[in-house]
């Protein structure tokens, strides 16, 4: 029997005309997705994972409002508010129910995701379908703006050789899908000069970077002058964020009584000048530092705007306002993984930083080789393993393991009836077991023993959750829970107690 060649084997001859060029990015996607799944740390853990997952949770049995699990005998009304509340929430004025702090956004992203691949999969697929098609749409926004090929990406390969984009992508958090959504609403704007209907998108896009976070806002500028003048396009864009501005309005209103209230109340009033030279003094040394010495090339975008004066205007629009209104954040310039609060702005530093560089090289007469990519390729990737390194990425999950392991111990040792005296294990406890949480750092020793001697009466144990730094730096025993405590298990970073005794009185 004779076999047909290679040459005639069905498909092969279509296969053999697409250039290495569409396959080499392709291996480089699959690839690191690979690498993200092998360290995601995406849990239900601390404040923020466990406060996104407990929020997907509730949207999906459509309910915004949570009874607390309460200790029978004691009046709430003298116990602080939060005595009760986990991590990811905050009390109700009737100190019985509680509603989610953080924004709707990703836990709408989570849920629709769950309904795909299932609640145990839902937090690690969601982070690293929005890790890949940010970088796909920096690439894409290179592009746009006029970049060849490699320079576009060159751009997101220094995006995906971050330790901030990396760690961000690990986890539960926000940050990654505000680049992904702002930046896909901003490239679609502009698309939507040729394909009018792609206005529809971006209203889209920029509602759920603004469900994702209210400070995205900010991205209805950019996206503004992407769009241009055109009363269609405008029409097209608010029709496609109303969906997006209705549903934040109708959560605004049963979780917190106003259709402009968030969770974030009050932290409004943190914004101050004074924060500002050290968080400059910190974007000089960080950003360099996390998007390679490349991304300071994004200071001679003003050289274009001769040039190129709209697509300078947009760039430096987009990534000033977000830039600018964190300098006045009391966090940002705290530490490097802080920074995430402004990867929206990333892109369109990327993106000028390129042009930039593209643009001197035409002026020095540099013919671009292929192996100046490869090169500039392999530099990124050592300096992105090298930080990985640096920063222990590699050891992210171990340490979020914790939580999720430490809950299902206690849910199949621990009675079900038990009383968990908890702070940063409070949130993942709401969402893993059926415990009552009460948060230790709330209330004061004579609290505690009030509470507990109820439990006492009501015939329900008690028991305490602490991670180890709870116990090593804040003294939570010697402080707050007095008594006599015995040690149960060591779960990774997470350590079970059991109360035994109140104290002994002279």
């Amino acid at each position: 029997m004779n076999l047909p060649s290679p040459q005639t084997w069905p498909g092969l001859a279509v296969l053999s005309r697409i250039r290495w060029a569409l396959w080499l990015p392709l291996l480089a996607f699959a690839l690191y997705g690979l690498m993200l799944a092998r360290y995601s740390a995406a849990y239900a853990g601390g404040s923020d994972s466990s406060g996104y997952m407990n929020n997907a949770r509730l949207l999906d049995h459509a309910n915004l409002v949570v009874p607390m699990r309460q200790v029978p005998g004691v009046d709430p009304q003298t116990l602080p508010p939060f005595t009760y509340v986990p991590l990811g929430f905050t009390p109700r004025a009737d100190n019985v129910t509680m509603v989610p702090t953080y924004p709707m956004g990703l836990p709408l992203l989570l849920m629709a995701m769950a309904h795909v691949v299932g609640w145990n999969l839902t937090a690690s697929v969601t982070m690293i379908f929005h890790a890949l098609l940010g970088l796909w749409l920096v690439y894409l926004l290179g592009r746009e703006f006029g970049l060849e090929p490699g320079w576009a990406w060159a751009g997101a390969m220094i995006l995906a050789a971050s330790p901030l984009y990396i760690d961000m992508s690990l986890g539960v958090m926000s940050d990654v899908p505000a680049l992904t959504w702002v930046t896909a609403g901003v490239l679609c704007a502009l698309k939507s000069r040729q394909r009018p209907w792609l206005a529809l998108i971006a209203g889209a896009a920029v509602s759920v970077a603004v469900l994702d976070r209210p400070t995205n806002l900010f991205a209805f500028v950019p996206v503004g002058l992407a769009l241009g003048i055109s009363v269609k396009r405008w029409l097209l864009l608010i029709v496609g964020g109303m969906p997006g501005a209705a549903f934040v309005c109708a959560v605004n209103q049963a979780a917190y009584g106003h259709l402009f209230a968030t969770g974030y109340a009050g932290q409004e009033q943190l914004l101050s000048w004074s924060y500002v030279p050290g968080t400059l003094l910190h974007y000089a040394i960080w950003l360099p530092a996390l998007f390679t010495p490349l991304v300071v090339f994004c200071l001679g975008l003003p050289a274009l705007a001769r040039s190129q004066p709209r697509q300078s205007a947009l760039l430096a629009t987009w990534a000033g306002l977000v830039l600018g209104f964190y300098t006045f954040y009391p966090y940002t310039h705290e530490s490097w993984w802080i920074l995430r609060y402004i990867l929206p702005a990333v892109p369109p530093l990327l993106v000028a930083a390129m042009m930039v560089a593209r643009a001197l090289g035409l002026r020095m007469k540099l013919t671009p080789r292929a192996w100046w990519l490869a090169l500039a390729a392999v530099a990124i990737l050592a300096s992105g393993v090298a930080w990985f390194r640096h920063f222990g990425l590699d050891g992210v999950d171990l340490g979020e393991r914790s939580y999720p392991e430490s809950s299902k111990w206690m849910a199949s040792h621990l009675p079900p009836n038990a009383v968990v005296f908890s702070v940063q294990t409070s949130g993942c406890l709401l969402f893993y077991t059926k415990f009552t949480v009460v948060r230790w750092e709330m209330v004061s020793p004579a609290q505690f023993e009030q509470i507990a001697a109820a439990c006492f009466r009501a015939g329900l144990p008690v028991f305490a959750s602490l991670h180890r730094l709870e116990v090593e730096e804040h003294r939570a025993f010697q402080e707050h829970l007095t008594g006599r405590w015995t040690q149960l298990a060591l779960v990774g970073d997470m350590s079970i107690w059991r109360y035994d005794s109140p104290r002994v009185t002279q």
